[in-house]
């Protein structure tokens, strides 16, 4: 890349830690058209053969279009605890599915993605984290919706059963105080000895411009946690004309994102373990905004908020949402997309209402107990994008892409289940007519004036995935049962 840059700082230890991991080297199911999965292979030539050709893929993958959902009765129990053991049998049976081994067969479908040499990172998320014990502003008690634990010890155990060593696999997120917080800093270091944890920046931040990842109003965290920040690389980076009204004109970091060192050196291939989940301003927060907010800096300037359209709004927030453009194009950044090999999403616990995070009010979760797999994101995100609007239409809640401000004018009528909801269920449809009133009024983060999910149909433009359903293949099965 040619651009002249003013020089920001690479942490010393990032640049060494760069360097050293370079030389390391039913109703939805009728809306999609079933494609055949190829023949099994059933020789070790066919397995190094198809080992090989996967090295060389980019995003979307060995496998544009191809989406498997497995859901087990028993992964998620009643009070919420996820069952590991059914974890592990969902996860041998999707890798299966995806990759055309017998679901016994687990080196080999693993080692049709991954080469022992790779240094593969995990991409977690943990912002549907529950509350922290004392701990305001978020619902009380709500139950939590993050990539799960059982999913991640066992996603490192195949890598190394594989025959990666523990010491090439790192577990990886934006935020270091989020990651923590999540409980998964522990988990690393408590179930997974060897494997490396790593985040990009200390916590999140209104400036959101130093490459360090340490912003002026970071959070201060402890040594043990900020000597594994390496922040993002100077060099990579994608451009987009439009920035935070309260970055200084004089400063062309505004208009910049730079890519996570972790991604850009540090690591050869990549897993996304994205959730579930509805979101605020996105519409859904799947694997492509797993990647784009969760790789890069200078995020907050693709959905600005405290701007209204003029007087005659009465003071209401319509935030204007930039997520639709700057998501493709965060994630079609080259290094990326080249990296991105395969995305297990978390539906084990779901969100259809009030996401990215439990702060909001109509945060709603429920027991999918599923995980889906694909190496084409866009794919993936369509299909999740529909399981989601079928469950906020049971519970009736009109599809996310009609949550917007705009949708929502005071001469709209409140979803058309509320009035069956509340003859049932007094408490929610009260909620539900709340939560309705709360966008109207267009208060706070909750009124972007469109929320209408354009950033997957976009990103299927860019032939980062397959968007069309009829294009997809998409599979869905019960184990356990």
């Amino acid at each position: 890349m040619s651009n002249s840059l003013p020089w920001h700082g690479v942490t010393r230890r990032g640049f060494l830690l760069g360097a050293t991991a370079g030389l390391a080297g039913g109703v939805l199911g009728s809306r999609y058209l079933p494609l055949l999965l190829p023949g099994r292979p059933s020789s070790p030539e066919a397995s190094t053969k198809r080992s090989s050709i996967a090295a060389s893929d980019s995003m979307p993958g060995r496998y544009p279009g191809r989406v498997v959902e497995v859901r087990h009765p028993h992964a998620v129990s009643p009070d919420n605890i996820i069952d590991a053991d059914a974890v592990n049998a969902v996860v041998d049976r999707g890798m299966a599915d995806l990759t055309g081994y017998e679901p016994g067969d687990t080196v080999n479908a693993w080692g049709s993605l991954f080469d022992r040499d790779d240094v593969v990172g995990i991409k977690v998320n943990p912002v549907g984290r529950k509350a922290l014990p004392g701990e305001g502003g978020r619902v009380p008690n709500a139950v939590g919706s993050i990539s799960s634990f059982e999913l991640v010890v066992k996603v490192v155990r195949c890598l190394i059963e594989r025959g990666i060593p523990a010491k090439n696999i790192i577990v990886f997120e934006r935020y270091a105080n989020e990651f923590c917080d999540a409980g998964y800093k522990s988990l690393v270091e408590r179930e997974l000895p060897g494997v490396r944890w790593l985040c990009s920046a200390l916590s999140y931040s209104n400036f959101q411009l130093d490459i360090r990842g340490r912003d002026p109003d970071c959070a201060e965290l402890s040594s043990d946690v900020s000597r594994n920040v390496v922040g993002y690389d100077p060099d990579v980076f994608t451009t987009m004309g439009f920035c935070l009204p309260s970055h200084s004109a004089r400063d062309d970091r505004r208009f910049r994102s730079h890519l996570s060192l972790i991604v850009s050196r540090m690591i050869s291939k990549m897993i996304t373990l994205p959730v579930l989940k509805d979101h605020r301003s996105a519409g859904v927060t799947l694997a492509l905004k797993n990647m784009s907010h969760g790789m890069n800096n200078n995020v907050a300037r693709s959905h600005l908020a405290g701007i209204a359209h003029g007087v005659g709004d009465g003071g209401k927030v319509l935030g204007p949402n930039q997520c639709n453009t700057f998501i493709p194009q965060c994630v079609s950044q080259q290094r990326l997309r080249d990296k991105a090999t395969l995305h297990i999403l978390d539906g084990l616990i779901g969100v259809y209402e009030g996401g990215p995070g439990c702060w909001n009010r109509t945060w709603g979760t429920w027991r999918h107990k599923g995980l889906f797999f694909a190496t084409d994101p866009v794919a993936l995100d369509h299909v999740c994008w529909d399981v989601i609007d079928e469950k906020r239409a049971a519970e009736g809640w009109a599809p996310v892409e009609r949550m917007g401000y705009l949708y929502q004018t005071p001469a709209t009528q409140p979803a058309s289940a509320i009035t069956t909801l509340a003859g049932r269920d007094l408490l929610g449809g009260a909620a539900l007519a709340t939560a309705t009133k709360i966008i109207i009024e267009g208060r706070g983060s909750e009124a972007f004036n469109v929320r209408q999910p354009d950033h997957v149909v976009l990103a299927g433009q860019l032939q980062l995935g397959v968007f069309d359903r009829e294009r997809i293949s998409y599979s869905r099965s019960w184990i356990g049962i």
